[in-house]
C-alpha cells in the first residue's frame, strides 16, 4: 500500500464531504450519506485495509476505491426507499464496474456536482441504478 493519499473524506453532521487533498477548498462532492454506510460498504467489499478512519473523516489511499466510494455514496444519497435488497445490489453492482465504467460514472458524478450542485447528481445516480438493476 502506497503512503500517497489519493483522497479525503469528512464527516460533519449528516453531510460527507469528498476532497482530494487537505489543501485545497473545493470538494468533488457533499452528499447526505452517513459515516456508517462508508464503512459497511468498505467492510463489504473487503476495502477497509485501503484507508485510515479517524473520529472526523477518512483518508482512502487507493484512488480505484476512491472513485468506487464516490459513485456508491452518490447512489445511496438519492434512493428514497433504501431497503437491505435494493443496498446490497447497489453494493454489488458497484464493486461489478470495470474501470472504464468506473472512470466513466465518477467524471459524471464530479462533473455535474461542479456545474449544478446536487440536483443533476440523481438523474445521473438514478440512470446508474436502472442500467445495473438496481431500481426497475
Amino acid at each position: 500500500m502506497s503512503v500517497e493519499i489519493k483522497g479525503l473524506i469528512l464527516f460533519r453532521g449528516d453531510k460527507t464531504y469528498f476532497k482530494r487533498d487537505f489543501t485545497s477548498s473545493t470538494e468533488v462532492g457533499r452528499l447526505k450519506v452517513t459515516k456508517e454506510d462508508i464503512i459497511e460498504y468498505l467492510k463489504n467489499s473487503n476495502s477497509l485495509s485501503k484507508t485510515k478512519v479517524t473520529k472526523s473523516g477518512m483518508w482512502i489511499y487507493d484512488e480505484s476505491l476512491y472513485k468506487r466510494l464516490i459513485v456508491y455514496a452518490a447512489s445511496l444519497s438519492t434512493m428514497r426507499r433504501k431497503n437491505s435488497l435494493r443496498i446490497l445490489k447497489l453494493l454489488e453492482s458497484v464493486n461489478k464496474l470495470d474501470e472504464y465504467s468506473l472512470h466513466f460514472w465518477y467524471s459524471e458524478l464530479v462533473s455535474r456536482f461542479k456545474s449544478g450542485g446536487l440536483r443533476p447528481l440523481g438523474r445521473i445516480s438514478r440512470s446508474l441504478r436502472i442500467l445495473y438493476g438496481v431500481d426497475r
